[in-house]
């Protein structure tokens, strides 16, 4: 028999089942966020409706890894040999740019194999998901491991055809591969299999049943799923499993319970990471390269040291301190090793490891003056007010900026004459009336950040020229005056703009999707309560789970 066969039809399974996901994709460094499409929306006191949600949302290829690590107990990195996930609308998450393309479907079939290989070669890890010691022909035990396993896989129970498609599949295993008994190589059969199904692949809904407001109600399944992928970024837990199966996960106080539960797991990191890696962009920290003559030092490590100062400062913030976004943004705190010390200043013996340590909080508040924000957004040689304040003005203020005309000259004029300073520069480059309009938004912003160098060492002047940093920002229809990134960073920490901003990407991310009309009221409501609750992240995550988005889906329009 031809081993592909199975395969082949697996994959066009999945392929099909794309078809409902398809859409453009966008730009992994296009953060500008879109226009709240509800904006006129009239929202009534406690009324909210659930927005449209799809049905199957492919996994990403870091909840594949994750997912493959929780099943199988092994971090394999599958997905390093995929084509990266692409981002839409700021996250690489959301369905509709989530398709699988015949690259990909190739790519699933070389990860099954292989895994499938490593799971049976590697005795501890097979014998972690073996529920039984096989005898005879190893029938009944394969029955069992597809029955535990399936469960996990298709993070629902398998149905009785779906059982026996997959003892078939294990029958059909005896002696397609060269080493492992005949049990082994049935069990190698059927990982592989499961692995390219389109129930793993996809998260998939389909609870169709209207309840008396005209909305469905999703399945105690689908909510745990939808919990552990916001959460944990991966396959729910077998305790998740088994409140799905209880019923348990029917109500919102029931979902409380285990979104609380899932936040005390060391796995929440994942998810974590994952959402301000995309919102920060700390994929710019990965390949900084600076002048060696001006930065002597500065090399991949220094790039990589920002990077898991900034993964280890949130997680500090939110799971450990259990703080609010005020706090995310003004903390003055950093994680800080040999390559960053000489950066923040700092004096003591520092290894190769991150070490907490507090920084001068008259220099540093949060995110912002992080040495790994504060050179993601500057050049080779220099500062970069323009790179910063876009930053600020789209992903901390939900601002719509265009981007500038393709054939602008970025060049900024020389230092000389009355041109000492870089904000000299780009307030001469920048002064015609065509670039007033934007600019306006950005220059401020950006100057805000001038006593950071193109590393993020603080510096009194530049070049022996006095550094003007103060400006004025109009937030909400406000107006911020500030003297310096620090007076900046701490009056919009507690700005309702960007907490609301804030809100805003959580809720795209966490639905997997751009915002709708029906979104507005939504988040309205999640604001108010959060305001009052003094906007803290944990609650922030746990009032995600309680929304009707999260636990019913809207009717799908039919297209005519």
């Amino acid at each position: 028999m031809d081993r592909s066969t199975p395969r082949i039809l697996l994959v066009a399974l999945a392929l099909s089942s794309a078809a409902a996901c398809s859409g453009e994709s966008g730009d992994a460094d296009d953060p500008a966020p879109v226009d709240d499409p509800g904006a006129e929306i009239q929202c009534a006191p406690g009324v909210t409706a659930p927005g449209p949600t799809p049905r199957l949302t492919r996994l990403t290829h870091a909840q594949y890894d994750n997912t493959i690590r929780d099943l199988f107990g092994k971090d394999m990195k599958a997905s390093a040999a995929f084509l990266a996930d692409p981002a839409f609308d700021g996250f690489d998450n959301n369905a509709k740019a989530l398709t699988v393309s015949d690259r990909l479907a190739r790519d699933y079939r070389r990860a099954a194999e292989t895994i499938a290989e490593g799971v049976v070669a590697d005795r501890g890890v097979l014998d972690r998901i073996l529920p039984c010691a096989p005898e005879g022909d190893g029938e009944a035990c394969a029955r069992q491991l597809i029955q535990e396993l399936g469960k996990r896989v298709y993070r629902r129970p398998l149905s009785a055809a779906q059982e026996e498609a997959y003892v078939a599949v294990y029958r059909r295993g005896d002696g397609l591969f060269e080493a492992g008994t005949p049990f082994e190589q049935g069990v190698r059969h059927v990982i592989e299999a499961m692995l390219q199904s389109p129930r793993f692949l996809y998260r998939v809904e389909l609870s169709e049943a209207l309840n008396d407001e005209r909305i469905i109600p999703l399945d105690g399944y689908e909510v745990a799923t939808r919990l552990s992928y916001l959460l944990w970024n991966s396959t729910p837990d077998d305790a998740l499993l088994a409140r799905a199966e209880s019923g348990a996960l029917g109500t919102p106080e029931g979902i409380e319970v285990e979104a609380r539960r899932l936040l005390e797991d060391p796995r929440a990191a994942s998810a974590l990471s994952d959402f301000h890696d995309q919102w920060l962009h700390l994929g710019r920290y990965d390949d900084l390269s600076k002048d060696p003559a001006l930065y002597p030092g500065f090399d991949a490590g220094v790039s990589s040291a920002m990077k898991a100062e900034t993964r280890e400062f949130i997680r500090h913030v939110i799971l450990e301190m259990e703080a609010d976004y005020a706090t995310l943004m003004t903390e003055p705190v950093g994680f800080v090793n040999d390559r960053l010390a000489p950066i923040y200043g700092v004096e003591g013996s520092f290894s190769g490891k991150l070490v907490r340590t507090p920084l001068d909080p008259a220099q540093r508040a949060g995110l912002l003056t992080q040495a790994g924000f504060l050179s993601a957004h500057a050049f080779f040689d220099k500062t970069s007010p323009i790179h910063r304040g876009v930053f600020l003005q789209r992903q901390i203020l939900c601002a719509t900026l265009p981007d500038p005309p393709a054939n602008i000259d970025t060049t900024l004029p020389p230092i000389a004459g009355e041109i000492r300073t870089t904000r000299d520069q780009v307030e001469a480059h920048t002064s015609p009336d065509g670039c007033n309009k934007c600019h306006a938004m950005i220059n401020p912003a950006g100057f805000a950040f001038e006593h950071y160098d193109a590393v993020g060492r603080y510096r009194a002047d530049e070049d022996g020229e006095a550094i003007d940093p103060t400006g004025e920002l109009q937030v909400g229809g406000a107006a911020i005056r500030f003297d310096g990134a620090v007076d900046l960073v701490t009056q919009l920490a507690e700005s309702p703009v960007a907490q609301r901003c804030y809100l805003t990407n959580w809720y795209r991310y966490a639905n997997a999707r751009q915002l709708s009309r029906e979104d507005t009221c939504t988040i309205d409501a999640l604001d108010a309560q959060l305001r009052a609750s003094g906007y803290n992240i944990k609650e922030l995550l746990v009032s995600l789970t309680q929304t009707k988005t999260f636990r019913f889906r809207a009717v799908e329009e039919v297209e005519q």
